[in-house]
């Protein structure tokens, strides 16, 4: 359950398939946030993001000199965040650019507009959120909730949630690196490189339609910028698909032809310069999974979707990760060995560490279980 801190709800009128803007209605006066109707709609919102039957995609505010003036009004206001009038503020502003951007897309509908600040956990959030008053959700003349029977995605139109927590630390790294000194090329490609396993995201977007056009209005009059760096993207998907089988009792035999599967669909797709897609990966990974156990594994997209594992619906492969979750394989008469090409350095800290001059590999970061049987089978040699 969330913790409404403060909200607002404005709204504007747009006939279907023009331009033409018919009313905006801005209030000036923030809700009583202690309206369990209030309440259940901001959490109704909250919850819809990560759940099935919606498009999930995941960015950052854009720095491309057209990205229009919330960005920067946002940052002020996190700087202060308790100020009232400085969030009433910023929401005018919100509506002014939703307005602007939804007269230049004929798809895009008017509709009612909720800002809200809460928290969820120990986690802080801004909320953006267009939607219709429909059976389940009922507003009065003054936009308070008075009836909100139900929150789905057939009410809410599109919503933007920005981690105010991610915000902040990602502006503070990006601070300090624009004051750090005058790199070297090298260095500067080295940071390069840094970057695109870095993940600076802090925003999510909802939308009822894949891809839909109606909702890139949402995105662009927030100044938004969509997309996981591809490098992060693709270690997520593989990473968090051996994480749920391995996490699950009944799945866990299945994780290691989950893996492999989703990195042969990945490589198929790096092959023929096409994107993944996450239905594709879900698909994937559950191919070789029983059919009584198809239970366990229905949440699958929605834990790869969520905000903590951040796998787009859509996304870029990245050809230097997808090959670092390669494996390589070999064996001799009495053992055989595989790993991840990413987990082979020469640094004594490695995984698998490769000492060069000994020609001789050492394994670390072993399981419990596998010290466990290497123990007992040298202690039973010694008894």
């Amino acid at each position: 359950m969330i913790a409404l801190k403060t909200a607002i709800i404005h709204s504007f009128k747009k006939l279907a398939k023009t331009s033409f803007i018919s009313e905006v209605v801005k209030k000036d006066v923030v809700l009583n946030t202690e309206n369990p109707a209030l309440q259940f709609l901001v959490n109704g919102i909250h919850g819809l993001i990560g759940k099935e039957g919606n498009s999930v995609v995941y960015g950052q505010f854009a720095n491309d000199e057209r990205q229009g003036p919330f960005p920067r009004r946002f940052t002020e206001f996190v700087a202060v965040q308790d100020d009232e009038t400085q969030f009433i503020d910023l929401t005018h502003l919100a509506m002014d650019q939703l307005v602007e951007q939804a007269g230049n897309q004929v798809l895009s509908t008017g509709g009612h507009i909720l800002c809200a600040q809460y928290s969820s956990g120990a986690s802080n959030f801004f909320l953006v959120a267009s939607m219709k008053e429909r059976d389940g959700i009922q507003l009065d003349e003054n936009y308070v909730p008075k009836e909100i029977q139900e929150v789905d995605l057939s009410k809410v139109q599109q919503a933007a949630r920005i981690n105010l927590g991610s915000f902040v630390a990602i502006q503070a790294m990006a601070a300090a690196a624009a004051s750090a000194t005058e790199a070297t090329e090298a260095t500067e490609a080295t940071e390069d490189e840094t970057a695109e396993e870095a993940d600076s995201t802090y925003l999510c977007f909802i939308s009822r339609g894949r891809d839909s056009q109606a909702s890139d209005y949402f995105i662009s009059a927030l100044g938004c910028a969509k997309g996981v760096a591809s490098g992060r993207a693709t270690k997520n998907a593989i990473d968090n698909v051996a994480k749920f089988f391995r996490d699950k009792k009944l799945l866990k035999s299945f994780g290691y032809r989950a893996k492999e599967a989703v990195i042969k669909y990945l490589e198929a797709q790096l092959a023929a310069g096409k994107s993944a897609r996450l239905d594709s990966i879900v698909h994937a990974a559950v191919a070789h999974v029983p059919a009584d156990l198809v239970d366990e594994v229905a949440g699958l997209k929605d834990y790869l979707n969520s905000e903590k594992n951040k796998v787009p619906d859509d996304f870029t492969v990245n050809a230097k990760t997808l090959r670092e979750k390669t494996r390589i394989k070999g064996d001799a008469s009495n053992w055989s060995l595989q790993f991840e090409r990413g987990a082979l350095g020469k640094d004594p800290a490695a995984d698998v560490y490769y000492d060069e001059t000994r020609k001789k590999l050492t394994l670390s970061n072993m399981t419990t279980e596998l010290i466990d049987v290497i123990e007992k089978e040298l202690q039973a040699r010694i008894s």
